[in-house]
């Protein structure tokens, strides 16, 4: 059986009998309904710079839930529509302590004040909405082995600069307690949905 991993995951487990073995499949969400108790482990501490120069680790988004995207500001692709989702979550988990974080995967180009003046234009709140830059290395390890997502980077020099990275398009939600609680859809007004759901429960279990 094929399995899309933005949806489920598949696992074979085998059951040994008296006589003979039997295996099994079980199919289960990564994007678990609102109270589904399911995690997905936690995510590596990392250390990157916000959109004001602030340095950001784990440990300061700590007790309180975040949702957690990938973009860069001149993609021309999925990002716009990724954005377009957490503006709509920040709106959303307006009165609960949950936090927005994009993490930008073209840390060359996006620097701080760059990533300063995107946030501006869509409007966000520097208190509840982190734009994050870094070393390439450190944010593709965060991106690929803390989140669990897919990046890659163009090496053609005349690719089209909208077009150098390649990312996972799902916004992660992660509890209070640095543990990864599903995986979303970021594209759609289903999966934001699904997701801003989520995200209430996660606030109410971290009692923020």
């Amino acid at each position: 059986m094929k399995c899309p991993f933005a949806w489920v995951l598949c696992l074979g487990i085998s059951l040994a009998g008296c006589d003979l073995g039997t295996t099994q499949t079980f199919e289960f969400r990564v994007d678990p309904g609102a109270d589904d108790p399911l995690a997905f482990g936690r995510v590596a501490p990392f250390s990157l710079v916000s959109q004001t120069g602030e340095t950001t680790t784990l440990d300061n988004l700590a007790g309180a839930p975040f949702v957690m995207g990938a973009i860069f500001t001149t993609c021309t692709g999925p990002c716009p529509s990724i954005t377009a989702s957490m503006r709509r979550l920040q709106d959303d988990l307006a009165g609960t302590g949950a936090r927005l974080v994009s993490v930008s995967v073209d840390p060359g180009y996006d620097s701080p004040e760059v990533l300063l003046d995107y946030a501006r234009s869509w409007d966000a709140d520097p208190e509840r909405w982190l734009f994050l830059t870094g070393e390439k290395e450190a944010v593709y390890a965060l991106v690929r082995d803390g989140f669990k997502m897919a990046v890659d980077s163009e090496e053609d020099a005349a690719a089209p600069s909208g077009e150098l990275v390649t990312h996972d398009t799902r916004l992660v939600a992660v509890d209070g307690d640095g543990k990864i609680r599903g995986w979303y859809d970021g594209t759609s007004d289903e999966g934001r949905q699904r997701l801003a759901a989520r995200m209430h429960f996660l606030a109410g279990e971290s009692g923020r």
